[in-house]
């Protein structure tokens, strides 16, 4: 038999309310002393309310905020920053930049992370990888880490007072875990018994979208008034914790397959950079649906992300359909050799993108 690697889960993860209340405890049950926070400027704000005196009066004097995206020279300009402080952990504050630049950071210092999202957009509080792009914000590449995450925190009332599009942009991602799990399962696993730990990713991967489909609605209510409800917790724990369990269990049968490709090739348009990574994710799984002649789920899925605010069309993404030149860029994008849209059941050509594309434009219409 081949090996099977899981990364389950953080050695740590709390949620509820006043939970950062605990760091300072937390910190010491760990044996770290000296910290380093990584954070975002408006996360900061958002999070400082809800920390303990000491922890923000340690804080004032090992602090990098973060500005633009998680490029390996800021990486490396924060790992040697942590070495030359002799830091015992990154504490990263904010969403998936913030916390990508703080784990990898981490991981390049060899220290602990500690991880409190202020948002909930995607599970990168939760999964051991990060995503990197170059300057101008054009996806590059993402890498696993050896090990999971040391801690994570998560205090529900700073999410429900973040701004809304985050919130719809994670459930967008998280929704993308169910069809590319699926889509990855039908190529790698053809007739043949799951093991265990793909069966626990698979079930992940299952309360991901029925979570999602259930409480969606009822949860952007909730935060649209910064109020906490029991559906909000339910969508915020599908997104970072259920939502990282699948590739966590899963690993490259629970990753990503074509709609984070086609979330790629979209990252080749300058119309597309005001949008979100989930944004772009949930147009994109809308896409792989059409590449897999699935137009009943393709279609119910649209009803939802309009009722919900998410973009079913390259109108919606302020892309001009008719723009042919544009389009090939992003087909030829999100088709590289290296591209995970290639770990589908199918051969996708250039012309087959574009014509699944067109394919939801028509629909959109229709």
């Amino acid at each position: 038999m081949t090996q099977s690697v899981v990364k389950g889960a953080p050695g740590h993860y709390r949620i509820g309310e006043k939970v950062l209340m605990d760091l300072e405890i937390l910190l010491s049950e760990l044996g770290i002393q000296k910290f380093h926070i990584v954070a975002g400027k408006k996360a900061w704000s958002a999070v400082l309310p809800y920390l303990p005196d000491e922890i923000v009066k340690r804080a004032s004097a090992n602090f990098t905020f973060i500005e633009g995206h998680c490029t390996l020279h800021t990486v490396e300009g924060i790992a040697s920053q942590l070495s030359l402080n002799a830091a015992d952990a990154v504490i990263g504050i904010g969403g998936g930049t913030a916390l990508d630049i703080a784990k990898a950071s981490a991981v390049k210092a060899g220290i602990k992370s500690i991880l409190i999202p202020s948002i909930a957009s995607t599970c990168a509080a939760w999964t051991p990888l990060s995503v990197f792009y170059d300057d101008k914000g054009t996806f590059t590449h993402y890498t696993e880490f050896p090990l999971a995450n040391t801690l994570v925190l998560i205090e529900p009332s700073i999410i429900a007072k973040s701004p809304i599009h985050y919130l719809k942009a994670g459930i967008g991602d998280t929704l993308a875990k169910f069809y590319e799990a699926d889509a990855l399962i039908e190529s790698f696993y053809k007739n043949e018994e799951f093991p265990v730990w793909l069966k626990i990713s698979q079930f992940s991967a299952a309360i991901c979208r029925d979570v999602l489909l259930k409480d969606s609605k009822a949860a952007l209510e909730s935060a649209s008034t910064g109020n906490v409800s029991d559906e909000l917790v339910s969508v915020i724990e599908a997104i970072i914790m259920t939502g990282g369990m699948v590739g966590g269990f899963g690993g490259k049968a629970g990753r990503v397959a074509g709609a984070h490709s086609i979330h790629n090739g979209l990252t080749e348009a300058k119309e597309a950079k005001s949008f979100l990574h989930g944004e772009l994710v949930a147009y994109g799984i809308l896409v792989q649906l059409a590449l897999e002649e699935k137009e009943e789920e393709l279609l119910k899925l649209m009803g939802y992300y309009l009722e919900w605010g998410l973009p079913i069309s390259l109108t919606n993404l302020a892309i001009d359909p008719e723009d042919h030149v544009l389009l090939k860029r992003i087909s030829k994008k999100a088709l590289l050799p290296q591209e995970s849209i290639h770990f589908m059941n199918r051969s996708i050509t250039e012309e087959g993108l574009l014509t699944a594309m067109q394919k939801i434009e028509k629909l959109h219409y229709s």
